[in-house]
């Protein structure tokens, strides 16, 4: 839940809070209770405070960050959305002059694997390399489509998008012109 910096500075806080209290506290011993309980409630509520805006501040930062890379993200998955549509129009004959030669496509692909290695979630990761590891065997389109459909999801959640709402093989259906023809293969 928290970055190992903000535990460091969480564990700082609460050792200075046990020294502050083991002070205040022999000096405590010699003064009436309408005089140090106020004083402890003051301290007590400062370090309660101090402690909300270091952790408020903690999840800003990680929010920031991952609004920085969205954009990045996007752009780079967009680029893979491209890449498969390219790849479907290389299968029908009709947009056999307009579909994109192999040797851009794998360059293509290494690219996108590139760029994912960077900017990847471990899910988008996994599922680059078992859409690899699927498409290169060919043998059966519709386990193509469903591992594209991973992808497309894990994609999607990496940069915020909720994929709840939407049925199972949804994205494997996408790229077909005939989305019904996904029951055929």
């Amino acid at each position: 839940m928290f970055s190992g910096m903000t535990r460091g500075i969480l564990f700082l806080l609460i050792l200075a809070f046990s020294l502050v209290t083991a002070l205040v506290w022999h000096a405590f011993v010699e003064l009436e209770p309408r005089e140090y309980i106020p004083l402890l409630i003051a301290v007590l509520s400062a370090f309660i405070g101090l402690t909300g805006v270091i952790i408020t501040q903690a999840r800003l930062k990680l929010v920031s960050i991952e609004d920085a890379h969205r954009q990045t993200k996007a752009d780079i998955y967009f680029d893979f959305v491209k890449l498969v549509q390219n790849a479907m129009m290389a299968q029908k004959p009709e947009f056999a002059d307009q579909a994109t030669a192999n040797d851009d496509m794998a360059r293509s692909m290494i690219d996108f694997k590139s760029k994912c290695l960077l900017w990847g979630s471990e899910e988008v990761l996994m599922a680059v390399s078992n859409f690899q590891t699927i498409s290169k065997t060919k043998n059966d389109p519709k386990n193509v489509l469903r591992s594209v459909e991973g992808l497309y999801r894990a994609m999607r959640k990496d940069i915020g998008l909720s994929n709840s709402a939407l049925p199972k093989d949804f994205f494997a259906k996408w790229p077909l012109s005939d989305p019904s023809e996904f029951d055929r293969l």
